[in-house]
């Protein structure tokens, strides 16, 4: 059974984090040197996550863990459709500025390193389903302004719920967790939903 960064059952393994970060964000994993650097064997890595795969796994549902991504599936579950859209966003935003570097790094590594990317499938487990969900309620609501269907609905919130959207705005144009929510929020606002409808009271 893998066990996950965070686990009490291999407490050597809990210690392997401080090394593991540095390493995924410098983009260069190198489990011998981690293994040196934590003090323990490399064996004891193997025994931890049974294989490079299952550390960036680990790594991924440690961080979603750390940033309480749990906030997210509880602002996503509103019963509210518009209320979901616009708490979800802001959720997504306040996890991806909080794990910035770490976000970065894997995503970049994944496109080159398959074991990274299997922390890639961990992160975005659920996301299209969920996105095709929301856009559905939006409709059924009738939040979604006049044109705009579920299928296009939901390519504009995989597009707005995406790490590089999030990280174009936050570094690419250095712009504050606060005023990238703003700017997610407006053309959310703006593409998707109806001219007409305000703020549920």
């Amino acid at each position: 059974m893998p066990v996950t960064l965070h686990s009490d059952v291999v407490v050597e393994a809990r210690p392997l984090r401080a090394q593991v970060v540095p390493e995924v964000e410098d983009q260069r994993i190198n489990l011998d040197r981690i293994a040196r650097e934590s003090g323990v064997a490399r064996s004891t890595i193997y025994v931890a996550f049974e294989s490079r795969t299952g550390l960036f796994r680990a790594l991924a549902r440690d961080f979603l863990d750390e940033q309480r991504f749990d906030r997210l599936v509880a602002a996503a579950s509103h019963p509210d459709a518009r209320e979901a859209l616009l708490g979800s966003l802001r959720e997504g935003i306040r996890l991806y500025a909080a794990g910035r570097d770490l976000g970065r790094a894997l995503f970049s590594m994944s496109v080159l390193d398959p074991d990274a990317a299997e922390a890639i499938v961990v992160l975005e487990h659920g996301r299209a389903p969920t996105m095709r969900s929301l856009a559905q309620r939006l409709k059924d609501q009738g939040y979604l302004r006049k044109g705009v269907g579920v299928t296009e609905a939901s390519d504009v919130l995989w597009v707005l719920t995406s790490f590089d959207t999030f990280d174009l705005l936050f570094t690419g144009r250095n712009l504050s967790e606060a005023t990238v929510a703003k700017r997610v929020l407006s053309m959310a606002e703006h593409v998707l939903l109806a001219e007409s409808i305000t703020s549920p009271t």
